[in-house]
């Protein structure tokens, strides 16, 4: 397994793991009058293409990969605390020059000073959205029928979208 897999993986798992055992604190959505908000400010989503001195070490289980910085103000106030979306609130994903979603945040937790926001992809059936920030560093999961997408910091306020190979699976394309 590529170990940018099992980072991920260790950090969704241990957050996961702690909200099952009531450690994770859910962070009330602001309510709104509608059932679904777009945030206007995002307008160029959640990633910032960036460059990178390091190359991606290949993989086989990599179909692809791009560097990206994080757009804060996405999901964070200035003072790095999550910000009071109202439910069911939209945010626009970036991950691929082809590939955007909107994501739809069901649900946020904090969990002393991290924060994980979980939903789905709008209109994509079958979808899962998973955001982590803890220790001030970023983790995603962002997963449908037509791929499977994970972000990972690879120093500093850079980090590395990958998109998961999938023809190894029943079913792959």
């Amino acid at each position: 397994m590529d170990a940018r897999l099992g980072i991920i993986g260790s950090v969704l798992i241990l957050m996961n793991g702690v909200a099952c055992v009531g450690a994770a604190v859910p962070v009330a959505l602001a309510s709104a009058t509608s059932t679904s908000s777009t945030l206007a400010p995002m307008a160029s989503g959640l990633f910032i293409a960036a460059q990178s001195v390091a190359a991606s070490t290949p993989s086989p289980s990599v179909s692809r990969s791009r560097f990206v910085k994080i757009n804060m103000p996405v999901l964070l106030d200035r003072n790095g605390q999550a910000l009071p979306l109202p439910a069911n609130a939209e945010i626009p994903l970036n991950l691929f020059p082809d590939v955007a979603y909107t994501g739809v945040i069901e649900q946020i937790q904090q969990d002393g000073d991290g924060y994980s926001w979980v939903g789905h992809l709008k209109d994509v059936a079958t979808s899962s959205m998973t955001i982590v920030y803890t220790a001030g560093v970023f983790a995603g999961n962002f997963a449908s029928p037509a791929g499977v997408y994970e972000v990972s910091n690879v120093g500093g306020d850079l980090y590395e979208i990958i998109q998961i190979d999938q023809t190894p699976f029943q079913g792959g394309d």
